[in-house]
């Protein structure tokens, strides 16, 4: 993620402290002609030469402009307030996609101060990871996952987070935090239980806290309509950049697996950016030696770096539901077409975009090898071992996402 724009922008006068705004500028209607420019503007994004134009691609590029000022005014508007804080609902990210989300996550934030005490309770439940991070815009300072907090025998827990030492479970903030994000891996989407917690300050309030966020002024309002825009134009041109750089220095192929938590990533995900470009009967084969790791995970997105549909398609493949072979190799086939294996990735038409490995809490990240080869000669490439997916099995496993995914969104 870009680290010079606030991803989190619920918080309006953090994201824009430095601007001032005077009545008329809302009320004559000048700061929405300047939203609707921004809006105006994103378009052009798909417009340019270096991004693809094929149907399916603009398609879901106009799609991804819808999501995108959804997110954008969804975070302006909800909830914000460091002096009262909510992790307020999960992030639906099997609808609201950008920055290519992790197909077996939940995610939650809420709005914190670096300066101020927090107290976390809840139950871990037994989804496969769980992480409490603190942030600093898109800088993370550290973050405690659920192998680390201590409980009691039925899961529950309490967790401190703020300058101010606690015994039992800390999370240290540095004065400048302002979100406390949270994620939840599952593996087994079939089984694993969503954790459970919610979030209350502990210190004082200040007398001149504002904590009227909700309340529509003009002022706020002008400044909420120019945060959503700005945020419109830095994120989508800055993905957009990322895969048309990625496609020109690793086409079908990884980068090496690295940390990134300068970017939002937390400290113990270790992940590799690839890019995958295919004819209509070209197929990439994957290759990788799994690391030892809580949790990993491979998926593909389109050019926009949306996650594609993981909920109908076979889209992703994590630690719980890949094959590995005899000898130890993960291998998975990216193609337009089902080549009846089960470590299938389905591209969903699209004929380029970016594929993410992620290593959670793993002992290394592994290297990964690619092979571009026709359609019909996939299963000479693979071991005479890999076993055979019928129709009807495929239709079985996107059932059992289906039901996953309604699962882990349910209110």
């Amino acid at each position: 993620m870009n680290p010079d724009f606030d991803w989190y922008i619920g918080n309006i006068d953090r994201a824009l402290d430095t601007d001032v705004y005077d009545n008329a500028a809302l009320l004559d209607g000048t700061v929405w002609d300047e939203f609707a420019a921004s809006i105006r503007r994103v378009g052009d994004e798909l417009q340019r030469v270096d991004v693809p134009h094929d149907p399916v691609d603009v398609a879901a590029g106009y799609r991804h402009l819808m999501a995108m000022v959804a997110n954008g005014i969804g975070q302006a508007l909800m909830p914000a307030d460091p002096y009262a804080p909510t992790f307020g609902a999960i992030a639906r990210t099997d609808v609201y996609k950008w920055g290519l989300d992790c197909p077996d996550c939940v995610y939650r934030t809420s709005a914190i101060r670096g300066d101020l005490n927090y107290h976390v309770t809840g139950n871990i439940g037994t989804v496969r990871y769980l992480s409490f991070q603190v942030n600093e815009g898109m800088a993370n300072h550290g973050n405690i996952r659920n192998d680390q907090l201590v409980c009691d025998a039925e899961g529950n827990f309490e967790l401190w987070i703020g300058p101010e030492e606690r015994p039992g479970n800390w999370l240290p903030t540095p004065p400048g935090a302002d979100t406390l994000l949270t994620r939840q891996f599952f593996g087994d989407w079939d089984n694993e239980q969503r954790a459970s917690f919610e979030i209350e300050l502990v210190s004082h309030v200040p007398a001149d806290a504002q904590t009227d966020l909700l309340i529509a002024t003009p002022d706020r309002v002008a400044r909420q309509l120019a945060a959503v825009g700005g945020w419109l134009e830095a994120n989508i041109k800055f993905w957009n950049d990322v895969e048309v750089l990625g496609q020109a220095a690793r086409w079908n192929a990884f980068d090496d697996a690295t940390v990134k938590s300068e970017m939002g990533g937390a400290q113990e995900n270790i992940n590799a950016w690839g890019h995958y470009d295919l004819g209509p009967d070209e197929a990439l084969i994957v290759e990788a030696i799994p690391a030892d790791a809580r949790y990993w995970s491979l998926h593909i997105g389109n050019f926009w770096w949306e996650s594609l549909d993981y909920a109908s398609r076979h889209t992703s493949i994590n630690h719980h539901q890949a094959v590995v072979d005899d000898d130890g190799v993960f291998r998975v086939v990216v193609a337009h077409h089902d080549p009846g294996v089960p470590n299938w990735l389905d591209t969903m038409g699209h004929t380029k975009g970016p594929l993410l490995f992620r290593w959670v809490v793993a002992d290394h990240g592994p290297a990964t090898k690619t092979e571009i080869v026709p359609f019909a000669e996939i299963r000479d490439r693979l071991p005479e071992t890999t076993p055979t997916v019928s129709p009807e099995e495929r239709a079985e496993t996107i059932r059992r996402r289906r039901r996953g995914v309604q699962r882990r969104f349910a209110s």
